[in-house]
Order: C-alpha cells, then structure tokens, then sequence
C-alpha cells in the first residue's frame, strides 16, 4: 500500500501507544490481582521458574550448553510444558473463584489478530490497511464526499439525449456515458498506467462529480490522494512561500508525491506571475515523478491557452487527457426535481 514516510510513521506510533496503552491496563489489573489474591503472584513466580527450566532444556538440546551435562534427575522437556500447563490452569481457576474472566490478563487489543502491532508473520494485518485507507481519506480534504459523490451515484439521467452537442454531434446523455466508461477504465488501469486528465466544460454539468468518484476509487484500493481547489492549492503555496509556514511546507511536500492530486476549478483563482509560476511547478514536477493528476475546470482549450503560459499550456496539451462534458447545470436540474 503506498503511504509517505510520514504517514507510515505516524500510523506506526498509533500502534505503539496503543501498545503503551495495553501494557498499562495488564500492569493495573496484575497488581489489582496480586493484591486481592496473593496466590497468583507465587503461581505466576512457579512460572516464571518453570520456563527457565523449559528453556534451559531446549538449549540442551540444541547441543548450546557450553559443556553443561543433563542430570539424571532433570525433568523432561514435555514434563516442564505439562507443569507450566498445570499451573495456568490454577491461576485461572483462582481468578475466576474470585470472579475475574478467565481473561482478565489477556491485553485488550484493538485487533486480536495482530495483537495491535499492524503485522503478522511479516505482513501488513487487515487493521493495518484499513487504518491507512482512513488516513488517506483523512488526509485528501475530501472526507465529507465519499457518502455522496461515488461511482455508484453518478446518474446519467441528468443528460438529455435530445440535447445535442454541436461539435461532436453527441448527444449530451452519450458524452456523460462516454466519460463514466473511461473514468472507470483510468482507475480499473491505475496501477498499470497511471495517467493525467484534464475534465473541462461548464459549471455544474458533473467534472468535481467525476472527480471525486475517481478519488473515492483509488482510496478505496490504498491510493493517497490530496484534493485541493486551484484557490486552495496556491493559497498552500503561499504560506508555505511567504510566511515560511512549516505545516503548509509539509504539504507542499505531499502534493508533489501523493499518488493523485486533483485540481478543481482551475481558472477561478487570481492570476498572477507567482500564481501561474507554482501551477506550472505543480504540473512539471508530477509529470517528472510520474504521478497522476486529474485536473477539471470551466475553461475551454482556448481559454486555457490564453490564460496560462505557453509551457504550462504544452505539458496540459501534451501529457493530459481531455474530457470535455456537455449539458445543463445538474445543480439547477436537482433543484427542479426536488421543488
């Protein structure tokens, strides 16, 4: 699963206090317990002592005993593992005399399987990927969209099949269904291919929609993926530029190497050299790292090109698949049915 180093640190520190956070209950029940039954204090020392025995017997065996010989009398291995067995079977029996569970010393893990260390035999537990997908969704500034804004929800109803698009010949209805397909085909080919897109066309006609399902998709299989506005993107850069905002540098940082960054509504933010010199740095610096971006906005072709540098407008050209969406606003159409 890609994660940053940031984030695989932090998600590894989440374990570690709940590790912390273990220790200190089995610390307070077991003094609770010595307390109240001084019995499993002495039971537990039988042990104790008992597995030194084990141990020493199994390094015995593996020929590690730096000269030691077995005494006659010595116990055998298999008898050392019965006694051990024996006296957890009466430090249960007198825990629950007392009435105590039978687990009462068993830590309280937040996941059993992996005993809350994120690993098992080596591998990522399931807790592990599942706590990286929430923090990939935590960390994407689209947290509040995933209930709403999916695949399964995108209708193409809100297209007429009569509105007809005069440069294409399409039907409005037929362009949508055309952009669905390749959407689901950029994140069914994600991992092999990658891939930049460009959604244009006018407001309200579904590209933030298309946008975020494509988000939603790729987190779902443990993709990072930041989502910015293009006024929210340069105002990061900004801080991080003008007021040394160490916060807002590590975030620059991430937009650079998540796995998708999507721009929304580009050409509504204010332009100027610095802004038009950090968009440029964004799309150069993610096509030379190969990383994904999906970009959409109101502009068309023209306009893109009239707005934007010739270099910033040759890597769009060049390295971006344009989607170009067509109909009414979708906005005012919900309105409609829900009136």
């Amino acid at each position: 699963m890609p994660l940053t180093n940031t984030q695989y640190d932090q998600l590894m520190r989440e374990y570690q206090q709940k590790q912390f956070r273990n220790q200190r209950i089995i610390d307070a029940r077991q003094a609770e317990l010595y307390k109240k039954l001084p019995l499993l204090r002495d039971l537990d020392e039988q042990i104790r002592s008992v597995s030194m025995q084990a141990a020493r017997a199994r390094i015995k065996k593996n020929g590690e005993t730096d000269g030691e010989t077995d005494s006659e009398n010595s116990p055998s291995k298999s008898a050392l593992h019965e006694q051990i067995k024996d006296l957890c079977r009466q430090k249960i029996q007198t825990m629950e005399e007392a009435g105590y569970p039978s687990d009462y010393l068993v830590p309280p893990y937040d996941c059993p399987d992996c005993q809350d260390t994120g690993y098992i035999n080596g591998r990522r537990c399931h807790c592990f990927k599942q706590a990286a997908i929430d923090l990939i969704y935590t960390q994407s500034n689209l947290t509040d969209r995933f209930q709403s804004e999916n695949f399964d929800l995108f209708r193409l109803d809100y297209y007429s099949r009569e509105q007809i698009d005069p440069r294409s010949g399409k039907s409005s209805y037929e362009i949508a269904k055309e952009a669905l397909a390749f959407c689901h085909s950029y994140v069914d080919n994600f991992d092999r291919d990658g891939g930049n897109l460009m959604l244009i066309g006018m407001p309200g006609i579904g590209k933030t929609f298309l946008s975020n399902c494509i988000a939603n998709a790729l987190m779902q299989k443990g993709h990072s993926v930041i989502y910015f506005t293009a006024f929210q993107l340069l105002k990061a850069f900004e801080a991080s530029t003008f007021r040394h905002d160490e916060e807002a540098g590590r975030e620059s940082d991430n937009i650079f190497s998540c796995d998708l960054l999507i721009i929304d509504d580009l050409g509504t933010e204010m332009n100027n050299s610095f802004t038009n010199s950090k968009f440029f740095e964004v799309v150069n610096e993610r096509l030379l790292r190969k990383k994904s971006t999906v970009i959409s906005s109101n502009l068309d072709m023209g306009q893109l090109r009239d707005t934007y540098s010739d270099r910033v407008y040759s890597r769009l050209a060049s390295n971006y698949s344009f989607i170009r969406l067509y109909g009414q606003d979708i906005r005012v159409l919900k309105k409609i049915e829900q009136s």
